[in-house]
């Protein structure tokens, strides 16, 4: 029996990341979307072939209307809890896209309820559902570089920088909580406690380079509020470091994403850049010469060029989890680094992981 999902949202992560992904997935269906623009709404009609019953302008009315069974949140950051909520009353299984929320407190809201009612909510951390970065992570897994002491890890691209980017919402803190720290570093954040390297402490430094940009609606010209770009310097549980770079402002790279780990027997490296694959470094015959060799992502972890986020989310709605799939604790955990990092930018200091999760308390 094919599950029947309603997407909340239908901006370009939805109509471009999240159709493709279920286009490759088993087992499921788009039976409804919703979205306050009309234009999302004709294209959705158009890209899933919905009659107009199956269209919406209010999430509540989706998600009453009986046409799904699980529901995929792709709305503003500052929209997916309160929505998340009002799914989980109703009985439906969650997927939101990161980050969950604009902080932690409204995060474990969302855990509190989807615990207390039995649901499923899955995070959309994309770089879990990726053939090469789960060939990685088996790579770590194993042992092979031995003890971890070093992960660097970058996210930049040059979005920001784009000519006549106007002030939508990505921009302002009300509707996105921060800026390239939640939108790519959660990404980066969750990549770590997928390797099982939690962070737990950090100092992190945020800043604004295009101060202005012209308002959605208007000519008028008004202030950017979140963050060009972040940087992290995090000590992990294991007791190893990690440095973690994301900008929105660098000329000249569509996205260059590149996680680079160094262990006590050698080196792995994935960069985006450079095709399927990983670098390797380690055994003994490589650390002699130093030899880095590219190895090729194995045909087992699943077709280049797939992304199979959206299965794993329709097989956590059926009961099955496996390695990959991303949950609300893990949406909670990324959420706390994201809040200590904004805290540390400001406030010029170190902060633990504990300070964060005490404030919940």
């Amino acid at each position: 029996m094919k599950r029947k999902v309603g997407i909340i949202g239908y901006g370009w992560v939805a109509s471009e990341n999240h159709r493709w992904s279920y286009s490759q997935a088993k087992d499921v269906e788009i039976a409804a979307v919703c979205d306050v623009k009309r234009d999302a709404l004709e294209r959705a009609k158009k890209d899933f072939g919905l009659s107009d019953d199956r269209l919406f302008d209010d999430y509540r009315k989706l998600i009453d209307s009986g046409l799904c069974d699980m529901v995929d949140i792709c709305t503003p950051n500052r929209f997916h809890c309160e929505q998340a909520k009002y799914a989980l009353n109703a009985g439906l299984p969650v997927s939101i896209e990161k980050p969950v929320g604009v902080n932690s407190r409204e995060v474990n809201e969302v855990r509190t309820l989807a615990e207390k009612k039995g649901l499923p909510v899955f995070i959309c951390f994309t770089w879990r559902h990726l053939p090469t970065t789960r060939y990685l992570k088996d790579v770590i897994d194993s042992g092979a570089v031995g003890k971890v002491y070093h992960c660097y890890i970058k996210c930049i691209k040059e979005s920001g920088l784009w000519a006549g980017r106007r002030l939508e919402w990505r921009f302002q803190k009300e509707y996105a909580g921060s800026g390239v720290l939640c939108d790519l570093g959660s990404h980066m954040i969750d990549f770590l406690n997928w390797m099982n390297e939690d962070i737990v402490g950090l100092s992190a430094n945020m800043g604004i380079f295009v101060k202005k940009r012209q308002k959605l609606d208007s000519d008028e010209w008004a202030d950017v509020t979140t963050d060009d770009y972040a940087n992290i310097i995090a000590d992990l549980k294991s007791g190893a470091t990690a440095n973690i770079d994301l900008s929105r402002c660098a000329k000249t790279e569509g996205q260059l994403v590149e996680f680079i780990i160094y262990g006590e027997k050698g080196y792995i490296r994935y960069c985006n850049y450079v095709g399927e694959g990983l670098e390797i470094c380690y055994g003994s015959k490589d650390d002699i010469a130093k030899g880095k060799v590219r190895v090729p992502t194995p045909e087992k972890y699943g077709k280049v060029g797939s992304i199979y986020q959206s299965q794993s989310f329709v097989d956590l709605a059926n009961g099955k989890k496996d390695n990959f799939t991303s949950t609300i604790d893990d949406g909670l955990k990324a959420q706390m680094v994201i809040d200590a990092a904004i805290k540390a930018s400001e406030e010029k200091r170190y902060v633990t992981i504990e300070e964060i999760r005490n404030g919940l308390k």
